[in-house]
C-alpha cells in the first residue's frame, strides 16, 4: 500500500493518543492527507477513531518499528507501507481487537492472558492459502483480523499487538528455519515473569489445521527444539536462544488453559465442510473435537442435512477415525488429495444409508473410508457396507444425546459428557456440550457451549427451560459469568445457583506460572519430614551406612547405602535412605566420647539433653535458611551456634556435621525436600576443619574458632 501524505503525526512508546491535536490539525489543513503514527493501539478504541475523518491514515508500526523498517529484509519501504491503515479498516481492525478483548478477564496473570488470545488467534486465523498471490499489506500486517487470514509476519505481527495493549513485553521475531539461512520465517518471543519464552503461532495454526484441535506444541516448545528450527537473523535482540529462552511445561499450559475456560465456548468456521454428493445433495459437517484411544484418533463431528430447499434438518453428533479437517486444509493449500478419497467420504463414509446403518447399530460411529493401509499406501471402501464398525468401537461413542427446538425455530443438540456425576466441593455436577449454528454478521457460524449444573435437563420437557434457561443469549453470557456454570432451573422455573459450585468454574481467578511451578515441584517432591530427636535415635540405632565395594557399577556416591543393622538388609525406601543417613551423620558427629557398653560408639553423647537442644536449634536454623535463601547456611549456622546452650561442643559438632561435601550436599538436599523444594538454588558451603571454618566465620585462619 503506497500511501503519500502531506502532514505526519508520530507518538511515540507509551506516549498518549491526543486525539484532540489531531483533530485540530485536520482542522488546520483539512485538504491534507494525515498520517498518524502509532507504536502500537495500546489505550486506542474504535470510537476514538470514528471522530477522524477519512483523510487521515493510522501507520501501527507494532513489530514493524523505525529499527526493523532500518535493519530488515523486506525489499522496498513495505516494513513501512504494509502497516499504514485508511480510517475505516483501523476502525474494523480495533473493533475485532475490542470483541475478542472482551472475555479478556482483567485480573488475569500474563501467562493467562497469552493462552486465551493466543487460542483465540490460533482458531481464528487461518493461514493464507493464496498468500504467493497477495501484497505484504494484506498478509504481512494486522489486516488479518479483518480477512481472517495472514502468514507468518502476519501473526506475529496480531500476537505483539495484543501483548503490548495489555502490558506484555513481547517481541517480534524474524529468520529462517534452516541453519543455512534459508526459510524465511517470523515468530515471537514474549517475556514473561523475567523469562523469555518462544511462541509460533504460525506453526500452532498449521498443527491445528491438521485436526488437533488442542495444540500448544509451540507454546510450550523445548529450547533445543525449537532453536534448532528458528534461526534469528542477527539483528534481532535475542540471540543464542540455547541459553536465553526458557520453557513453559506443556503441563502446566493445559491447566491453565482449562482454568481460564477459553475452551468452553467456540465457533468451529475454520473446521466447516461443505459437501455434495454424487446425488446433488448436499450436508454440513465440522470438525468439533478429537480424541486419541488405544492410539488411534477419533473425530467427533457436528452434521446436517440441507434439503433440496436449503433448510437444515435436524443435526447429529457423529464419530469417525477419517481426518476431515486434512481434507479441507489440502484443498485450501493445493496439496495433493488421494484418487477417490474425497468421493469417498461425500458418497459413503457421509452417505445417508451409512449413517442409517450406524444408528441402526445404536451408535454413531460411522466408521473410516479407509478399508486397509501398510505405510503411505491403502485402499479406499467402495461402499458404506465394506465400513467395519466392531462393538468395541462402537460401545466408545454412547454419549447421551437430545436435540432442542425453542420457540422462535432455534434448534440446537446438546451432548450429556460425563457418565457419572464428578464432584466439586462435595457437590455432584454433569457436563454438556451445547451446538447451535448462529447468525454472525451475515455468515452462519457453528457454536459450542460447555455448560455445567446439578440437574440432568434431558428429562425436563418444559418449554420455558428451552426458552430462558438455554437461551442463546444466556448460554454466552454464563461462560464468561461463571466459567458455565448454569445452576438448574427449579420446579417453579427459578433459576438457582450454588454458591461453592460458582467458586469452583469461576475463571477470574488469578493463575501465575511460578506459583503453579512451586505447586507441580511440591507434588512431584514428596516432603521427606525432618526426624524429631526421638525418631533421629531410633533410626540411628537401627540403621547403618554401609559402604558397597562389591558393586563395580556403582559411583562412588551410590557405593554409601542404609542397611538394616540386624537383618543386614539394603533399604531401598527413599524417605528412609535419607533420614536414616542423616541419623547416622548426626550420630558420628555429635557423638564425641565414646562409651564401652554402647551398642554403636557416641550414642550417649549424641542423644544426650545438651545435644538434643542443640539438634532443635540446628533443624530450626536450617529450614529458615533454606526457606530465606534456598540452601542452608553451614557458616551462618556456625556463627549463631557457639554460645547456644553453652554446650562445649557446640563448635565441634557442627563442624563434623558439615566436614565433607557430600554429607553437607544430603543434610541439604533433605532439609529443602522437607519444604518441598526440588531444586537448589546454589551449593551449600562444607566446613572441613576447625581452622577452615574460623576462616569462612572470622576471616582469621588462625583464630580456631575461639571468638564469635
Amino acid at each position: 500500500m503506497k500511501y503519500d501524505y502531506q502532514y505526519k503525526i508520530t507518538f511515540k512508546l507509551n506516549e498518549p493518543f491526543d486525539i484532540n491535536y489531531i483533530k485540530n490539525v485536520c482542522n488546520q489543513y483539512p485538504n491534507f492527507k494525515i498520517l498518524v503514527e502509532v507504536q502500537n493501539t495500546k489505550g486506542i478504541t474504535s470510537s476514538i477513531i470514528r471522530q477522524l475523518g477519512s483523510n487521515v491514515a493510522i501507520r501501527i508500526a507494532g513489530g514493524f518499528d523505525e529499527a526493523r523498517c532500518k535493519n530488515g529484509h523486506f525489499t522496498g519501504n513495505e516494513y513501512t507501507e504494509s502497516v499504514i491503515y485508511t480510517r475505516n479498516e483501523t476502525i474494523k481492525i480495533l473493533e475485532e481487537i475490542e470483541r475478542i478483548e472482551s472475555a479478556l478477564n482483567k485480573n488475569w496473570s500474563d501467562i493467562q492472558k497469552l493462552l486465551y488470545v493466543y487460542d483465540r488467534l490460533k482458531t481464528g486465523i487461518m493461514y493464507d492459502p493464496k498468500f504467493e498471490h497477495k501484497l505484504s499489506s494484506e498478509i504481512r500486517s494486522l489486516r488479518g483480523l479483518i480477512t481472517k487470514q495472514t502468514v507468518c509476519a502476519g501473526y506475529a505481527l496480531i500476537l505483539k499487538e495484543f501483548m503490548d495493549r495489555n502490558g506484555i513485553n513481547c517481541e517480534y521475531a524474524e529468520g529462517y528455519t534452516k541453519a543455512n539461512g534459508t526459510g524465511g520465517h517470523s515468530w515471537n518471543i514474549v517475556n514473561i515473569g523475567g523469562k523469555k519464552y518462544p511462541i509460533d503461532l504460525t506453526w500452532d495454526n498449521t498443527t491445528f489445521r491438521s485436526g488437533k484441535s488442542n495444540s500448544f506444541d509451540w507454546l510450550g516448545k523445548d529450547i533445543p527444539t525449537f532453536s534448532r528450527s528458528h534461526h534469528p537473523v542477527p539483528s534481532e535482540k535475542t540471540q543464542d536462544y540455547e541459553h536465553t529462552l526458557s520453557q513453559i511445561d506443556p503441563q502446566l499450559v493445559k491447566q491453565i488453559y482449562s482454568q481460564i475456560g477459553v475452551g468452553r465456548a467456540r465457533d468451529y468456521r475454520s473446521t466447516t465442510y461443505y459437501g455434495t454428493r454424487k446425488d446433488g445433495s448436499r450436508y454440513i459437517v465440522a470438525q468439533i473435537g478429537d480424541n486419541t484411544i488405544n492410539n488411534v484418533t477419533y473425530y467427533r463431528y457436528y452434521y446436517v442435512e440441507i434439503t433440496k430447499d436449503g433448510k437444515k434438518q435436524l443435526p447429529l453428533i457423529l464419530y469417525s477415525d477419517t481426518n476431515v479437517t486434512r481434507l479441507v486444509d489440502c484443498k485450501n493449500f493445493g496439496k495433493p488429495i488421494p484418487q477417490n478419497y474425497e468421493e469417498a467420504v461425500n458418497n459413503i463414509l457421509f452417505s445417508k444409508e451409512n449413517i442409517d446403518d450406524s444408528i441402526a447399530k445404536k451408535t454413531y460411529y460411522i466408521g473410516k473410508v479407509k478399508k486397509s493401509e501398510v505405510g503411505n499406501k491403502f485402499e479406499l471402501v467402495s461402499s458404506y457396507q465394506e465400513i467395519p464398525k466392531p462393538e468395541e468401537k462402537r460401545n466408545l461413542f454412547v454419549y447421551p444425546t437430545r436435540r432442542f427446538t425453542r420457540s422462535d425455530g432455534s434448534v440446537f443438540i446438546a451432548q450429556q459428557m460425563f457418565d457419572t456425576p464428578h464432584k466439586a466441593n462435595g457437590i455432584d455436577f454433569m457436563r454438556y456440550d451445547i451446538f447451535e449454528m448462529v447468525n454472525e454478521n451475515g455468515q452462519e457460524v457453528l457454536k459450542r457451549n460447555t455448560v455445567f449444573t446439578e440437574r440432568n435437563f434431558f428429562k425436563d420437557t418444559r418449554q420455558s427451560m428451552v426458552d430462558d434457561y438455554l437461551s442463546r443469549e444466556r448460554l454466552d453470557r454464563k461462560v464468561g459469568e461463571a466459567g458455565g456454570y448454569i445452576g438448574f432451573y427449579d420446579a417453579n422455573g427459578i433459576r438457582t445457583y450454588n454458591p461453592d459450585l460458582v467458586k469452583f468454574f469461576e475463571t477470574s481467578k488469578k493463575v501465575d506460572i511460578d506459583s503453579l511451578n512451586r505447586q507441580k515441584q511440591q507434588a512431584n517432591t514428596p516432603a521427606i519430614q525432618i526426624p524429631n530427636f526421638s525418631e533421629l535415635k531410633d533410626l540411628a540405632s537401627k540403621y547403618e551406612i554401609f559402604i558397597d565395594s562389591k558393586d563395580p557399577l556403582d559411583s562412588d556416591t551410590t557405593k554409601i547405602k542404609i542397611r538394616d543393622i540386624k537383618t543386614g538388609q539394603i533399604q531401598t525406601d527413599k524417605s528412609i535412605i535419607d533420614r536414616a543417613m542423616f541419623a547416622n551423620i548426626w550420630l558420628t558427629s555429635a557423638g564425641v566420647k565414646y562409651y564401652q557398653d554402647e551398642s554403636r560408639p557416641g550414642t550417649k553423647y549424641a542423644f544426650n539433653e545438651p545435644a538434643e537442644e542443640l539438634y532443635n536449634t540446628v533443624c530450626k536454623q536450617l529450614l529458615t535458611s533454606c526457606k530465606v535463601k534456598g540452601v542452608i547456611d553451614t557458616v551462618d549456622l556456625l556463627r549463631n551456634i557457639e554460645n547456644n546452650n553453652g554446650y562445649k561442643y557446640n563448635r565441634e559438632i557442627i563442624i563434623n556435621l558439615f566436614r565433607l561435601p557430600y554429607q553437607t550436599e544430603m543434610i541439604n538436599k533433605l532439609f529443602l525436600q522437607s519444604l518441598g523444594i526440588n531444586q537448589q538454588a546454589q551449593k551449600p558451603e562444607p566446613l572441613y576443619t576447625m581452622s577452615y571454618a574460623g576462616e569462612l566465620v572470622f576471616g582469621d585462619e588462625n583464630s580456631n574458632v575461639k571468638r564469635r
